[in-house]
C-alpha cells in the first residue's frame, strides 16, 4: 500500500513537472499559469502532506475568499479568459487608456501593468506591497513598463502580508465590474488548456 501511495504521488507530481515546461506568458494554459505564479512548492519529501494556500487559514469574508480563489484559479472575467467564451473575443486589455501597444489582459497585467487610473490608484493605496519587490515602483508611475519574470510574480503573490489578499480582492472587483459572470461561475477544469483568443493566438 505504501508503494502504491508513493507511486500515485509521484504520478500526480508529474502533471506539475510537465507544467514547468510551459510559460504562461506565451501560452494560455491554466495549469501552467497556476504553477508558475500561484502554486506552493512541493516538499522534496514526498511523504510530507501538501500545504494549502495561506489565505484559506485566514478570517476573510466570503466575498474576499471568492475573489482570491477566482483570481488564483483563472476562473474570472479578465479578457484572457473571457475571450474563450465569446465569439470574436479579444484578449486585449479593455481598461488601459488609448495605448498604441495592445496588451493581453491576464493576471500579471492586472497586477502590475494595467494603466487604468482606478487600478493605479489601488496600487498606490497598497504601495507597501510593491516596493519590496519592484525598485522603480512609485506614486508617479504605479505600473510596470518592462516585462517581469515569473519568479518575481510568484514571490510577490507569496509574500507574507495578509493585506495582499484585500488588494487582490479589490483588484478583482475593479476588473469584473459590469461584466457577465455566468461563464466564470461554471466548473473550472484547471488541467484543461483554454481555447485561444483571436488576438493572442494562444
Amino acid at each position: 500500500m505504501q508503494e502504491f501511495t508513493a507511486d500515485l504521488k509521484h504520478r500526480m507530481r508529474g502533471v506539475w513537472r510537465d507544467a514547468e515546461l510551459v510559460d504562461p506568458n506565451t501560452h494560455n494554459n491554466k495549469l501552467a499559469t497556476y504553477h508558475s505564479w500561484f502554486a506552493i512548492p512541493f516538499s522534496k519529501n514526498e511523504r510530507m502532506p501538501t500545504n494549502v494556500p495561506r489565505y484559506l487559514h485566514l478570517d476573510l469574508s466570503k466575498h474576499v475568499m471568492h475573489n482570491i480563489s477566482r483570481f488564483r484559479l483563472h476562473a474570472h472575467t479578465l479578457t484572457i479568459e473571457a475571450a474563450a467564451w465569446l465569439e470574436d473575443g479579444s484578449c486585449v486589455c479593455d481598461k488601459c487608456p488609448g495605448e498604441e501597444d495592445e496588451h493581453v489582459q491576464n493576471e500579471v497585467h492586472a497586477l502590475l501593468f494595467c494603466q487604468d487610473h482606478r487600478v493605479c490608484e489601488l496600487r498606490k493605496h497598497f504601495s507597501f506591497l510593491f516596493t519590496p519587490f519592484i525598485e522603480d515602483f512609485s506614486a508617479v508611475q504605479p505600473f510596470m513598463l518592462q516585462q517581469v519574470n515569473n519568479q518575481l510574480v510568484h514571490d510577490f503573490l507569496s509574500q507574507q502580508n495578509n493585506r495582499l489578499f484585500l488588494f487582490l480582492s479589490e483588484l478583482m472587483d475593479l476588473f469584473v465590474a459590469g461584466r457577465d459572470q455566468s461563464a466564470a461561475d461554471q466548473p473550472n477544469n484547471l488541467a484543461e488548456i483554454t481555447p485561444h483568443c483571436n488576438y493572442c493566438n494562444h
